[in-house]
């Protein structure tokens, strides 16, 4: 699997001069050839209104038709559940990333519940949190009786490592960092201060698949394979990642029913959760991660694309652009609306019959639920408040076209006007 920073790097040079040197990718070398792929495997009809995200254009006929012939290979065997391909899979993914040790899971949520355990996580422990990630991360902490400490972001959107020092109690166990929207940016700085500090690290990796030095930095690392994400199967799934072994094994037991690895009905934990990836999930992914690196490669292009095209915007002080563009897997493309203009700017592009969103509306110590109702420290959240009131995402996904995005930027520029 190639690393999405050698991607993006790939991808900039297409942009900027037309060709690459990056003659051992098996990826295309001159844009002319990469931008007759995106507008052929796009199947956008020029005008039509442009959703951020269209479900029909998840995957590409040849993507469906690989996935379609592994999935028949599953059901003739009978193999729903275990089977083969999740061993495949598993073994791909730690490869992959250089870990220790793959567990498929059901979904990522379960993959950050059974991390949460699997490092010693437990009630009435604190784990200290992003407050702007989807609600699946403080969830999962809920899950099994701890309790999430939201720590200010930054610019980039992900957890400020400086904050760390301040929420650290003697109940503190764990930090669950979240790379939001693709960008690993803090990631390493997080692990030198839970090093510090002697914390375990969880690397929320959903939205940041394809960067293998994410292990790095954290005690485990988990991915989501949800059909919405950068590359995703035909249902929910997730894994983690770890290079430690005595990790891998509880993980492994508390992924079902807390069984001994290889002994079904042996219990070596009290409890365990259901949450092994079928087989025909499996089968899909790994039909699918033999187109990843093109789309990636589709999917920076046109990032950088957006970047370069909403320059000016950003130069007379209209807009923010992401300031992570080298690490980022661009899983989404987010923009900061300065002077109080995001609101009406998605009102303007609805008009013009084009879906923008926030992701994610609410942070979590603003939600109507009792732990946020009763949060104690929300006088301290006036950064993120801040920069979360700015954002705005904009369409960017694997097949998108390269005319969408001109109608997209066209309306951008047009509001600005």
């Amino acid at each position: 699997m190639l690393n999405i920073i050698d991607i993006n790097h790939h991808a900039l040079e297409l942009l900027k001069t037309g060709k690459s040197n990056a003659r051992a990718t098996h990826l295309p070398m001159e844009s002319d050839g990469l931008i007759s792929i995106i507008n052929n495997e796009a199947k956008y009809d020029s005008g039509a209104p442009i959703p951020f995200l269209p479900f029909t254009r998840l995957n590409s006929d040849k993507e469906r038709a690989a996935c379609l012939e592994e999935m028949e290979k599953v059901v003739a065997s009978g193999q729903f559940t275990s089977g083969d391909f999740i061993t495949r899979l598993e073994k791909r993914l730690a490869a992959s990333y250089r870990a220790t040790a793959c567990i498929a899971t059901s979904s990522g949520t379960d993959a950050l519940k059974i991390a949460l355990k699997a490092i010693g996580v437990g009630a009435g422990d604190e784990v200290i949190v992003p407050p702007n990630s989807f609600a699946a991360t403080e969830n999962a902490i809920f899950s099994i009786g701890a309790k999430p400490v939201y720590a200010n972001i930054d610019a980039s959107f992900n957890l400020n490592p400086t904050e760390i020092p301040r929420l650290v109690t003697p109940r503190t166990k764990a930090i669950l960092a979240v790379c939001l929207y693709g960008s690993v940016r803090n990631m390493s700085a997080i692990s030198q201060e839970a090093r510090h500090h002697e914390l375990r690290v969880i690397i929320d990796a959903a939205q940041c698949f394809g960067i293998p030095d994410i292990i790095n930095y954290g005690d485990v690392v988990t991915l989501s394979f949800n059909p919405f994400k950068n590359i995703g199967g035909f249902g929910k799934a997730g894994a983690l990642l770890t290079c430690s072994s005595a990790i891998a094994k509880r993980a492994r037991q508390f992924s079902y029913h807390g069984f001994c690895e290889g002994k079904k009905n042996v219990k070596a934990q009290n409890w365990g959760f259901n949450s092994r990836m079928d087989n025909i999930q499996a089968a899909t992914l790994l039909a699918k991660l033999t187109f990843f690196a093109l789309n990636a490669l589709k999917r920076s292009y046109l990032a950088y694309r957006y970047i370069n095209k909403l320059a000016l915007l950003e130069h007379r002080g209209f807009i923010t652009l992401p300031i992570e563009q080298a690490a980022n897997t661009w899983h989404l493309f987010p923009i900061r609306v300065n002077a109080g203009k995001r609101d009406e700017l998605i009102r303007f592009a609805k008009i013009m019959n084009i879906e923008f969103d926030i992701y994610y509306p609410i942070l979590g110590y603003d939600g109507a639920n009792e732990f946020a109702l009763t949060y104690q420290d929300k006088i301290s959240f006036a950064t993120s408040r801040s920069i979360h009131a700015t954002v705005l995402h904009i369409p960017l996904h694997n097949h998108m076209s390269l005319a969408e995005q001109d109608r997209i930027v066209g309306v951008i520029n047009q509001f600005f006007q």
